[in-house]
């Protein structure tokens, strides 16, 4: 994918650059006076004020896109809806390996989940009832994928846990670090330096439920690149955050069994 340019990387480069042409152009036409002086005095303050910018720059902020499509309280009145429903079960991330977009599914009786016709909310095929929808993070999913050329691996796991750190911490720029484990059909993904901290406790302090029950487009955004890169269905288990460091885990199933 295409990695946004950090602004304060950019015009320390410029600075940098101008410097070397300063100095090119002084050592070029150098006569040895007042105006050769000024000129190297001029480089040199364009280079230390390009190495000022560089080690004083921070990680950039939360970009606007990212925040506009962060819809907190939808994914807590959805949660509240399904409750009231008495629909209790965990969201399941699926990819339509037809359409490439990936749904959320929330069962209410048990059994293997089928192929579940499109465009309907409620759903029931067989014996089987559920609520299937688009995944909450499909915004943000779309655009990435159009805009910013998101290719996520299929089948290989050191590859998509790259693919995480590099939507998660190079691009979108939630967390220092991103790391994700597989361990048989579990995966557990770590933020650590997690940002957007009150995201969290604003869904958990309704109830930890809303994170595992809907989940707001950040997790959903992580469950669904697990869902398209092993080409399984994704259980959400649970969200933790401890001070700044959240943590995800999420179980896979070729056809969910609840």
């Amino acid at each position: 994918m295409t990695v946004r340019k950090n602004p304060t990387y950019l015009a320390s480069g410029i600075l940098f650059a101008a410097s070397v042409a300063v100095f090119i152009i002084t050592a070029l036409t150098n006569r040895g006076d007042m105006t050769s002086a000024v000129l190297v005095l001029c480089g040199f303050m364009l280079l230390v004020t390009g190495v000022f910018i560089l080690l004083t720059a921070e990680r950039a902020p939360l970009p606007a896109f990212l925040t506009e499509l962060m819809p907190v309280q939808g994914s807590i009145n959805l949660a509240r809806a399904f409750a009231d429903l008495g629909v209790t079960s965990n969201t399941i991330h699926r990819c339509r390996k037809e359409t490439g977009d990936v749904i959320q599914i929330n069962p209410v009786t048990g059994g293997r989940i089928p192929e579940l016709p499109e465009d309907t909310t409620f759903v029931t095929v067989g014996e089987w009832n559920g609520v299937a929808y688009p995944a909450v993070c499909t915004p943000l999913l779309q655009k990435l994928k159009k805009e910013d050329h998101l290719v996520i691996p299929k089948h290989n796991f050191e590859m998509l846990g790259t693919c995480l750190s590099e939507v998660f911490a190079d691009y979108l720029a939630v967390a220092a670090k991103v790391s994700a484990v597989r361990n048989d059909k579990s995966v557990v993904i770590t933020f650590e330096q997690f940002s957007p901290v009150a995201l969290c406790r604003t869904m958990q302090e309704v109830s930890p439920k809303c994170c595992t029950m809907v989940g707001c487009p950040l997790c959903s955004l992580a469950a669904a690149i697990l869902a398209e890169g092993e080409e399984m269905d994704v259980l959400s288990d649970s969200a933790v955050l401890e001070k700044d460091t959240l943590t995800l885990s999420f179980s896979l199933y070729a056809g969910v069994r609840v």
